[in-house]
């Protein structure tokens, strides 16, 4: 009889501690944050690839230098202060982003306008190179394409949202900075660049 209750408690014990093995890695599973989406994964499930773009577009103050080396698309880095005496458009982007398609034709007809005082850099986020093209043809001089698949850049600059754009001055000054790509977004940055260019 002893022997019976010995196993009986024996398989108690062990049913008790399989128990709060389970409740534990429950626990455990619901303390873990959510696995990272890539970003192209995160597009293509329409949310977006950067965290919620309620919060500021850069987390980098209007008035400080902004001193960066761009990834480009060629495997080369840009330092931005290579381009210091220029205003300087840095765009944080992918084409995903429903802005994309005008893009190109976008910084192309500012660069036209204002040759030589102005330059585009557009970073996008693409996973794949082949995304990117056709290129550099359609970019007007003064329009550098970077790439930063792993999204290293647009960390380093806590960026909120795609698109990010910031506008350095020719000092490489923060002047303005904008996040998302809501309704008016284009003529903002526009008269920004503009009131830069002054």
């Amino acid at each position: 009889m002893s022997r019976r209750r010995a196993q009986a408690r024996r398989g108690l014990a062990l049913a008790l501690a399989l128990s709060l093995s389970s409740i534990s890695s429950i626990a455990c599973a619901a303390r873990l944050p959510p696995p990272r989406q890539r970003p192209q994964a995160a597009a293509e499930e329409g949310q977006s690839p950067l965290p919620d773009p309620v919060h500021a577009p850069i987390s980098r103050p209007r008035g400080e230098v902004l001193d960066l080396t761009v990834p480009l698309v060629d495997g080369d880095g840009l330092p931005l202060s290579e381009l210091r005496g220029r205003v300087v458009v840095l765009e944080l982007t992918a084409t995903w982003v429903a802005s994309w398609p005008e893009t190109y034709a976008f910084y192309n007809r500012l660069l036209a306008e204002h040759a030589g005082q102005l330059a585009v850099v557009v970073v996008t986020l693409d996973n794949e190179r082949g995304a990117l093209s056709p290129e550099p043809g359609t970019r007007a001089p003064g329009f550098t394409l970077g790439w930063d698949p792993q999204g290293a850049l647009a960390a380093r600059l806590q960026a909120a949202a795609l698109p990010t754009v910031v506008v350095l001055d020719r000092a490489g000054e923060i002047v303005h900075a904008q996040g998302g790509a809501a309704e008016g977004s284009t003529a903002t940055l526009e008269l920004q660049i503009r009131e830069a260019l002054r």
